[in-house]
This record gives structure tokens, sequence and C-alpha cells, in this order.
């Protein structure tokens, strides 16, 4: 299972995201707090979450204001936490020098990869 959440991970990093009509300005505001993984768009990683979900595990992103952020993949009690820096720059998200494009619509963080679709909802 941590080879799925490390898939995701590298996955989320790897992006190129559409930032729906908001300026960098207003994303950097919407992106900050926790989301947590909550659905996909696509065979391949609708799969993999409901796997995650079946077998009771987790995902959140948290993003703070000072351009730190973690991932957190939980499994139960047991947590495991990956730091990592980013910034928001001319509609994309760059983490750890990785870009990345995203949408935020209402209160879902939309995260694409060649036709796949992660969906994070905001906690």
């Amino acid at each position: 299972m941590k080879k799925l959440i490390a898939i995701l991970l590298v996955a989320l990093m790897a992006l190129s995201l559409v930032a729906c009509n908001r300026t960098p300005a207003d994303l950097s505001t919407a992106i900050i707090g926790s989301w947590e993984l909550d659905d996909a768009e696509g065979e391949e990683t609708k799969q993999a979450v409901a796997m995650m979900k079946l077998f009771g595990m987790s995902m959140i992103l948290e993003f703070h204001e000072d351009g730190t952020g973690k991932m957190i993949s939980a499994m139960g009690e047991e947590e495991e936490v990956t730091e990592f820096n980013y910034q928001i720059k001319d509609n994309q998200i760059v983490i750890d020098e990785s870009p990345a494009e995203f949408k935020i619509v209402d209160k879902e963080l939309h995260i694409s990869l060649e036709g796949e679709m992660m969906i994070f909802k905001k906690k």
C-alpha cells in the first residue's frame, strides 16, 4: 500500500493543471488548508482510490500560508508524513520544483494527469 501512496504522490507532483478562472493570488489563498483525497476520474486512478478506501487508507494534503505543506498518508492509526515546499506561479502549483496544474471548484481541488483526475475535498 505504501507503493500505491508513493505512486499517487509522484502523480500529484508531476501534474500539469488549469486554474479555473482565478488569478494566482486567488489560488494562493484558496488552496490554504487541508484537502482529503475523496474520489477520482479515470479508470486506473478511480480503482486506486477505491482500493485505498477499502483498506481504510487516507491521503490528506495540507497547504500552509508560508509555502510549506504536508502529505499525510494514514492507515488506521499509523501515519506517514511527507513535507514539501510549494508556490503558486502563473496559474500552476510548483511542488518541490515539480510543476502541476490544478483547478479549485467549490470546495474541491482537482488534480489531473494524462486523462486521470484526483479529487480532494476541503476539510
